[in-house]
């Protein structure tokens, strides 16, 4: 299909994978989208190489430096370049169209209804669009779909004007009257307002009083305080609304000089915000920002999961503000058609850009229905690809080829931080296929590595042959599935942790192994790869004793709306701690009988007992192990240290910056400032092993699975404040 981009901050058409439908989408075949003159072309203009290396110079060096303390020089080096030549943006966030299919927990809309689409990455310049239930309105009219790509605009108009609570008779000033304004202008008559409209240039001026403004000004007009206060009774406005585009402290300086005492000035626009203290305390009037469509925006349970606020306790939502909008519009008490100046087929767009920021043209549409070869599309959807069932026995073949082709499932920061780099600078090993479901991330990441394909569904990559093996670094809960349907092609997989998320995944994924067992498979618990846990082993080797090992993980907070703390995370047990119980199986050589487990029981809802819990696990050998992991310390304390003891003699890792042996030799003690967790030697062995005959697993199936399983009973325990399990062996 067909969509827009900003590509180096020149706007290009480009040929794209279809987005895939889920449970909560929406897919819509777009006939007309809107092009945001303010939104748009700001970005445009802060896109060039100059303008991201030349801005804001002192934010951008303390990022710098919190970046290589958190990811280190290699992992800043690597955002750096990434962020430097990967500058392809998804533009548009608001349009129109028909519904072609729906996902299965949709129930407001079906095939065929028309409908308005909301959401930057969502709403896109593009032939067909995917967007949560909570970001779509329905059109009654057809005909009314070229104003009705203007709905995400509208339904901002709208959220300023429900921050004012303007009231029958009020003086209200619109200060910059392009569409936002001139939006705002029409709503406020409708409600009842005596409307003053300031701008710069005439015609718009000219257009705002045509939708009603009842007066006008010049904002150059160096009488226009004066003026505005004599209209007004020498009072001034009972509330000023911001809807300009603008860098400089002026306008907001300039409402709060023609707004009464204790009257509201509502920033809708983007505008400077230099405030000076006087006016505001003098006058004692309330500064208020609009947030963009309304209640909702920015919250993943409402616009994700389709969630709803409750109508009696938040009347307008977002996506009630849509729908009010497009009421609006077809009741004809507001009007798109004066300020739609141009009309462009798809392939024409970047003129349509030209217009807007030549200021030739207030309101432009991109149509996508004059030039598409094919109105109705078939659905791509978020399903595994189907399977033979009677599937003959899956076999791998060794990459006996001079380079081996490996492509990426996911590429968020873990993947764009450690693996890709990692994976790059390996001989014979090139990253040949990128999957990310946001296109223009897949494409970025793509264009970087000089990968062959961008997907934006796995789905697509299984479809080609393309690569040998698979790296799989997408969020947790789609690992197992993901990984199932990459061996059942005969493709290797290295598979980021966690193997599963559930009991009856890895049930599944140990069933699948066994029965499969050459079949090239691993799992990035890369502690015990980690050059110092190597040197812990071979010092541990001719022990008499059993282990004592207390590992302490000063993890960090990370809220709860966070993705890890969700379903599709699985939370912090399942996606971070089963690094150490892995770990503990390869120091011990052994596996659990036994485990003990206490979290905190927090009185307030920010504190998770996955994140604040002490795990202690009793060994087969008799070793004792226990975890402390904690989103309640402080980050300069450092985040991983381990203690173990045996044989009168005892080590200690601190955050795999320094070792220390007690009773060893002064030889084992080392010190680095470049820690080294094991990532990039775990994934060479097992590249390495991809060009043998027989493949030899880094880590056995029976320890995957022994490692998976403590994990999820750790997770059940701690969910439940805690309590004891034993293991059979």
């Amino acid at each position: 299909m067909r969509q827009v981009f900003l590509d180096q901050g020149v706007v290009t058409l480009k040929e794209v994978c279809e987005p895939v439908l889920d449970d909560h989408l929406v897919m819509v075949q777009v006939h007309y989208s809107c092009i945001s003159p303010g939104t748009e072309n700001a970005t445009i203009a802060g896109s060039t190489k100059k303008n991201m290396l030349l801005s804001n110079i002192p934010f951008k060096v303390a990022k710098v430096l919190q970046s290589i303390a958190t990811h280190g020089i290699q992992g800043t080096k690597a955002l750096i370049r990434e962020r430097l030549q990967g500058n392809l943006q998804a533009l548009g966030y608001s349009c129109s169209g028909k519904v072609i299919a729906v996902g299965k927990k949709i129930t407001k809309f079906r095939s065929g209804d028309y409908v308005a689409c909301a959401g930057a990455g969502l709403a896109n310049h593009a032939d067909i669009v995917c967007v949560p239930e909570n970001l779509v309105a329905a059109v009654s009219d057809p005909d009314l779909l070229q104003q009705a790509s203007y709905t995400t605009l509208g339904a901002i108009a709208l959220q300023g004007v429900r921050r004012a609570q303007p009231q029958l008779g009020d003086y209200v000033a619109v200060v910059g009257l392009g569409l936002l304004g001139q939006i705002t202008v029409q709503l406020l008559k409708n409600a009842g307002c005596v409307v003053i409209g300031v701008d710069l240039v005439q015609e718009r001026l000219e257009l705002a009083q045509k939708f009603g403004a009842d007066y006008i000004f010049n904002s150059a007009d160096q009488t226009i305080g004066l003026e505005i206060a004599a209209l007004t009774g020498h009072y001034g406005v009972d509330c000023t609304l911001l809807t300009a585009a603008t860098s400089s402290n002026e306008l907001v300086q300039q409402a709060m000089e023609i707004t009464r005492k204790k009257g509201k000035v509502v920033v809708v626009g983007d505008v400077g915000l230099g405030l000076e203290r006087a006016p505001l305390y003098e006058k004692e009037i309330d500064f208020l920002i609009s947030c963009s469509y309304g209640p909702g925006r920015y919250d993943a349970n409402y616009e994700k999961q389709g969630i709803d606020y409750p109508y009696a306790y938040v009347r307008w939502t977002e996506n009630r503000n849509m729908q009010a909008f497009v009421s609006l519009l077809a009741t004809k008490k507001i009007t798109m058609e004066p300020l739609i100046n141009a009309v462009l087929p798809v392939q024409e767009a970047i003129n349509g850009y030209e217009l807007l920021r030549e200021k030739k043209a207030i309101g432009v549409v991109i149509d996508f229905v004059s030039s598409a070869s094919q109105i109705e599309k078939e659905a791509v959807v978020n399903e595994q690809l189907s399977v033979p069932t009677e599937m003959q026995e899956i076999k791998f073949i060794p990459a006996v080829k001079d380079t081996l082709r490996v492509g990426v499932i996911g590429a968020g920061g873990f993947a764009k931080i450690k693996l890709l780099p990692f994976i790059a600078r390996m001989k014979n090993v090139k990253i040949n296929a990128v999957v990310e479901p946001n296109v223009a991330a897949s494409m970025n990441i793509s264009n970087l590595y000089q990968a062959q394909g961008s997907f934006n569904h796995e789905n697509y990559l299984f479809e080609q042959d393309l690569v040998d093996a698979v790296v799989i670094a997408s969020p947790h809960k789609f690992h197992c599935e993901q990984a199932m349907q990459a061996l059942e092609r005969g493709k290797a997989v290295f598979l980021e942790k966690p193997m599963v998320t559930d009991f009856e995944q890895l049930e599944r994924m140990y069933d699948f192994l066994k029965k499969h067992q050459q079949i090239p498979f691993c799992v990035d618990y890369n502690r015990s790869f980690a050059p110092f846990m190597q040197k812990i082993k071979k010092a541990i080797t001719q022990r008499r004793s059993p282990l004592v090992v207390h590992y302490r993980m000063n993890a960090g907070f990370i809220p709860k709306d966070h993705w890890v703390q969700t379903e599709v995370g699985a939370g912090r047990i399942i996606g971070e701690a089963c690094h150490i119980f892995d770990l503990f199986c390869y120091l011990t050589n052994s596996f659990p009988v036994a485990v003990s487990v206490e979290s905190i029981k927090p009185s307030t809802d920010d504190l998770f007992p996955t994140d604040n819990f002490s795990a202690q696990f009793s060994f087969a050998d008799g070793s004792v192990c226990t975890l402390l992991y904690t989103a309640l310390g402080h980050a300069q304390l450092g985040k991983e240290r381990m203690e173990l003891y045996f044989d009168s003699k005892a080590i200690v890792m601190d955050d795999f910056k320094t070792l220390t042996g007690y009773g060893l030799s002064r030889s084992f003690d080392q010190k680095t400032n470049n820690p080294d967790k094991g990532h990039e030697f775990l994934l060479g062995q097992f590249f390495a092993q991809l060009k043998k005959e027989t493949f030899t697993p880094p880590i056995d199936i029976e320890r995957l699975y022994k490692v998976a399983h403590i994990t999820l009973v750790v997770d059940q325990l701690a969910c439940a404040g805690g309590g004891n399990k034993e293991f059979t062996i």
